[in-house]
């Protein structure tokens, strides 16, 4: 995949991580015993096994009276057994499973790498999903049902105070007020004429302070969420770069021309 010359680029981005995910219809028969063989697929790469908490199944859901994003329920049974994390040794990438949900993670930290750009991502995450799916109609007689995708980018922007808001991002201009700390979050609707919304680009800025508590940050964090055009992985594939294509898109126009200049912003 080639990335799109439309899109700003920047030769030093804030970005500390990329997810990419899928949420699918749990798998019959899937329990703990399985674990073992799903960590085969992936532990030449990522020889690193975690154990954590399930996710709740979330899907964005339009219309009605009082529409609510993210609505989280569950039909049936829940999935069954943990989430498994898969890490690479050096940390920075790590792919996520639980029964009904796959996730790949680029994280700057621990260990920082240089960034493999979106392209890199999203294909290791369709190899190792491809694999996964395989396994699935092999073992369970399963053939993938995705109901909906995600892409996130999260962003940590060093900041000397709060009250520079306005010097790094069009959304805000705080006076001179002494601001101790910023929250806010909205999101748009996105759409399309034949098939009316279908997803949600969720905007998302806290003032952040690093472990030691001497360092100031605003963390952003942008989210395309929502259901592909089917349930196949090829709709999958080109939701996930939709989602891209918007995040990039509105981080550009979000951000002020001065942050761009820090960033090194590629005209």
């Amino acid at each position: 995949m080639a990335r799109p010359t439309h899109l700003p680029d920047f030769t030093d981005p804030p970005l500390d991580e990329v997810v990419l995910g899928v949420q699918f219809a749990p798998v019959s028969g899937y329990n703990p015993i399985f674990a073992n063989g799903i960590w085969k697929l992936f532990k030449d790469v990522f020889p690193i096994v975690e154990e954590h908490p399930i996710l709740d199944s979330k899907f964005e859901t339009f219309g009605g009276s009082n529409p609510q994003p993210s609505f989280q329920f569950q039909i049936g049974q829940p999935p069954a057994g943990s989430r498994l994390r898969f890490i690479s040794p050096e940390q920075s990438n790590l792919l996520q499973f639980q029964a009904d949900r796959f996730l790949i993670n680029w994280r700057k930290h621990p260990n920082p790498q240089e960034y493999p750009r979106f392209e890199g991502i999203v294909e290791t995450f369709e190899q190792n999903l491809n694999a996964l799916s395989d396994y699935f109609i092999k073992t369970f007689q399963y053939t993938l049902d995705i109901n909906q995708a995600e892409v996130s980018y999260i962003n940590i922007i060093p900041v000397d105070e709060f009250s520079d808001a306005d010097k790094w991002f069009k959304l805000w201009g705080g006076g001179n007020i002494n601001v101790e700390a910023l929250s806010t979050s909205f999101n748009e609707v996105i759409s399309d004429g034949d098939r009316g919304p279908f997803a949600r680009l969720n905007h998302d800025i806290q003032s952040v302070l690093s472990m030691d508590g001497k360092q100031k940050a605003f963390r952003l964090s942008l989210t395309f969420r929502g259901k592909p055009a089917s349930n196949d992985l090829a709709a999958a594939m080109e939701f996930l770069a939709l989602g891209r294509d918007k995040i990039v898109t509105r981080f550009d126009e979000i951000t002020t021309d001065q942050a761009h200049i820090t960033w090194g912003k590629i005209a």
